[in-house]
């Protein structure tokens, strides 16, 4: 049984994670870091809020924190838990320097910890049934492909740390992990890249709106990602030797999670 802590229950703790947990068999959801509203015990009753982060690395009894406070937080967090004897799951964006995440990958080694990133879009529907065709080699050899990931927002988020022009805050760094995993688990490394990032809206700080084009020897990948699309675009367009594939994006996890739905059953994700 891995005993397992919450940096924060917002909505990545509440929706992200914590679901996935209690239902794991190998899973125990000991707690929370809570710094205001106290809201996990009334989820998980069995569960504990704690006060501060020292709390949780101080409990001996607790083998992995998740780590999914701010983007610009992580990398302090993650080297704490690591320092505390811990293992970790740090959500995307993994740190906001490249150093960093190189300095925390050789720590874990050196401590003979696991550190793992978290992507849940790598288990939406409709990335697996794109791996599915890949696996029966319905698509072929890739000719080019397209991922995107739009938003129709004209406002700021409420999340105040995201629209602070701070490392790790814009669309880039929101959006952008998302789509940057799913190339690098279809296509690996690129040879070189070319990316584009904008503010639009008058009243951001931050990116809101970026381009990124992955060039490999025989194709190309063009990620975008914005907060000003009024019309939905195709959140996949697969092009290969043998077929293609073109998918809006309709994975209904996320709003069945924010439903407080459990994810347990045959019509889960349907």
């Amino acid at each position: 049984m891995i005993n397992t802590a919450l940096v924060s229950y917002g909505m990545s703790g509440r929706v992200f994670h914590a679901p996935f947990i209690d239902l794991n068999p190998d899973f125990n959801l000991v707690g929370s870091w809570e710094r205001s509203q106290k809201n996990i015990q009334a989820r998980y009753p069995h569960t504990k809020s704690f006060d501060s982060y020292e709390e949780i690395l101080n409990d001996p009894s607790i083998h992995l924190v998740i780590v999914n406070s701010p983007n610009d937080t992580h990398y302090e967090y993650t080297k704490r838990a690591l320092l505390a004897g811990k293992h970790v799951v740090t959500e995307k964006a993994f740190t906001v320097t490249v150093a960093e995440a190189e300095e925390l990958d050789a720590l874990a080694k050196k401590l003979n910890l696991k550190l793992a990133v978290y992507h849940n879009r790598r288990y939406d529907a409709d990335f697996l049934t794109i791996q599915k065709l890949i696996k029966e080699d319905a698509i072929g050899e890739f000719l080019d492909i397209q991922i995107s990931f739009e938003r129709y927002r004209t406002t700021l988020s409420p999340k105040v740390h995201k629209e602070l022009p701070t490392p790790g805050a814009g669309v880039l760094f929101d959006l952008g992990p998302h789509l940057v995993d799913q190339a690098l688990l279809l296509s690996g490394m690129p040879t070189h890249i070319f990316a584009d990032l904008r503010i639009i809206r008058k009243v951001s700080l931050v990116d809101d709106y970026f381009t990124l084009l992955l060039y490999y020897p025989t194709h190309r990948i063009l990620l975008t990602s914005g907060m000003v699309y009024m019309q939905q675009l195709p959140a996949y367009k697969i092009y290969g030797s043998k077929g293609c594939f073109i998918k809006y994006r309709a994975d209904i996890q996320e709003d069945e999670l924010l439903a407080d739905k459990i994810p347990t059953g045959p019509n889960w994700g349907v």
